[in-house]
């Protein structure tokens, strides 16, 4: 009876060091899987985060070059609009400084059949209106250049109505302008050719500048 209840204690021993060992070895599997579960789930997210990333960045790269596209068409219009204007305004800056400068020529030409005052209304005639057509384009158009270009512009303006001046109130042949009026000439067709040559290299060097943001874009 004594050795039954032996065997029974052994074997009810053995059964609950089996359980245990049982419950140990279970708690260690789900355990491991939920580690395995846990990796699975952090490499998802993390897959998740870099296709949300790559599709952020490729959304931004493609809005980037949309910018860039339209900031290079912006910058060929406007490039191609002022080239025109500036082209325009050397074109009337040139004619208006060679008709101011044909005004007295120090190497003059005349017609004997002409009047003074009919060669002085002639030229005078041509000058008054390539100033005209150059103070108009120099207004209208003034938004679309910059300031330095038209400030160039009217002091060319100023020279050439100094010179037109002189021109048609004075009179080689009278005794009071005899001695200085060539001398006058020649200075102010010298102050009209450098004013004329200083836009002209502004607006050069205005172009010169639109290239290089061209280049640049």
């Amino acid at each position: 009876m004594d050795i039954v209840i032996v065997i029974l204690e052994i074997l009810i021993l053995l059964a609950l060091g089996c359980l245990v060992l049982f419950r140990k070895a279970l708690f260690s599997y789900a355990s491991e899987k939920g580690k395995n579960l846990a990796t699975k789930e952090d490499i998802s997210e993390i897959t998740k985060k870099i296709e949300n990333v790559r599709f952020d960045y490729a959304g931004q790269l493609e809005r980037s070059k949309t910018h860039f596209n339209a900031q290079l068409k912006n910058h060929g219009f406007r490039y191609e609009k002022e080239f025109e204007i500036l082209q325009e305004l050397t074109a009337l800056l040139v004619e208006t400084r060679d008709t101011c400068l044909s005004l007295r020529p120090i190497m003059d030409h005349v017609d004997p059949n002409q009047s003074e005052e009919e060669r002085k209304k002639e030229r005078l005639g041509r000058f008054y209106k390539a100033r005209r057509e150059l103070y108009l384009a120099r207004e209208t158009k003034q938004p679309f250049y910059p300031e330095e270009i038209y400030e160039a512009i009217v002091s060319v303006e100023n020279a050439t109505h100094r010179e037109s001046v002189r021109y048609r109130h004075r009179d080689p042949f009278r005794d009071d302008d005899r001695y200085d009026y060539w001398e006058d000439a020649e200075k102010r067709q010298e102050e009209v050719v450098n004013n004329a040559d200083t836009a002209i290299k502004i607006i050069r060097s205005r172009v010169r500048e639109w290239e290089l943001v061209e280049t640049s874009l």
